[in-house]
């Protein structure tokens, strides 16, 4: 369940990034129907179809085919806006002036032990119940 939560999320996401709605995924139906449309009457394959209503046919047949209009309208993927984030990167020359010292570390090595375990054993923390 977990995995084919996680799974349904990153296609959420995908698709979100690629700027593909819910909307996009209901008109594949019309896109579908058009094909054919350009099929039976214009002889065109699925690759010129595309070609025609997405690539770089688009402009002509627009100009050609005006009275199929409102079917080119109710395609999928016609999004006209670009919701793209634009940033600005600026580089600045930044100089920081560092001074070099020499640092020296001589420092005597006096460690002193200390048993701190020798009490455990002088007394001992579990002992036996005790009778009055």
């Amino acid at each position: 369940m977990k995995s084919l939560l996680a799974l349904t999320f990153s296609f959420l996401v995908f698709f979100q990034s690629a700027g593909l709605g819910i909307n996009d995924l209901f008109l594949l139906g019309s896109l579908a129907e058009h094909a054919k449309y350009h099929s039976e009457n214009y002889g065109d394959d699925f690759f010129t179809f595309i070609e025609k209503h997405y690539g770089s046919q688009k402009t002509e047949h627009q100009k050609n085919h005006n009275e199929e209009k409102q079917e080119h309208e109710e395609l999928p993927f016609q999004h006209i806006s670009c919701n793209h984030i634009i940033t600005d990167l600026v580089l600045m020359n930044f100089d920081l002036s560092v001074l070099k010292e020499e640092i020296l570390s001589q420092r005597s090595q006096t460690f002193f032990y200390q048993n701190l375990y020798s009490s455990l054993k002088k007394v001992s923390i579990f002992q036996p119940p005790k009778f009055a």
